[in-house]
């Protein structure tokens, strides 16, 4: 990570970074709750891998200060699909591997032993829910790119994806070849829902709570892929 992006005094990101404004919400939290001082810097990105420097003023428009500068997004791109699960722990969930590093987040329809169904109108809700969360978490981590996150998606078209594993401790496929891990619901998988054809990957030999086992997925995959990145870079 750029030394300059890793120490600014806060990340937001902004609709065009050549006019870069900030939505009420986050102005009230640079201005409120970070409580920055006249001059601080701030770096600023469209989500979409382009960043520069501004100078906070106290105002909705920051100035402009540094050029901008593009980043690739890393390959490949990392995906973990889950079911939702009691309490925050979506919530949960959700901030973690964005601040780990995973570029898509699935939420999965209601599988047999789902503990929590969404119907379509919370599901649209809480997509929206989660999606902020995201936004949030990938500033305070200073990331340069937001991750998606879609649902519901059914089970069947996740393990239709490419290089795609479900989580077993049982499971004997490289981490390293897997770029989307399913996690299965709190009450598990029935037998039947997985085809046996399907790959399973080993997130250890513990049976892990759904939400950690998707912080783990996460985890593992960012870790082989910056692995990779080093060897090839």
């Amino acid at each position: 990570m750029n030394q300059s992006l890793r120490t600014s005094a806060a990340h937001v990101f902004v609709e065009d970074i050549t006019q870069p404004v900030l939505i009420d919400e986050d102005f009230a939290h640079l201005s409120k709750s970070l409580r920055l001082r006249d001059g601080e810097i701030v770096s600023v990105s469209d989500g979409r891998g382009s960043w520069r420097l501004c100078a906070w003023r106290n105002v909705e428009h920051l100035e402009l200060m540094g050029d901008v500068e593009t980043h690739q997004r890393m390959e490949p791109q990392l995906a973990v699909a889950v079911s939702p699960v009691k309490g925050d722990r979506t919530d949960l969930a959700v901030e973690k591997m964005t601040e780990i590093g995973v570029d898509e987040i699935i939420v999965m329809a209601p599988l047999r032993r789902s503990v929590v169904r969404w119907d379509e109108r919370k599901f649209a809700q809480n997509i929206d829910r989660l999606s902020r969360i995201a936004r949030g978490a990938a500033m305070q981590s200073r990331r340069l790119y937001v991750p998606q996150v879609v649902g519901p998606v059914l089970l069947a078209d996740v393990l239709s994806r490419g290089d795609v594993a479900v989580a077993d401790p049982s499971g004997t496929t490289e981490v390293g070849s897997v770029h989307t891990i399913v996690v299965g619901p709190e009450g598990g998988f029935d037998p039947d829902e997985i085809p046996l054809n399907a790959a399973h990957v080993s997130l250890g030999e513990s049976i892990l709570r759904a939400e950690t086992a998707a912080i783990v997925a996460t985890t593992v995959m960012v870790a082989h892929r910056a692995r990779r990145s080093d060897h090839t870079g």
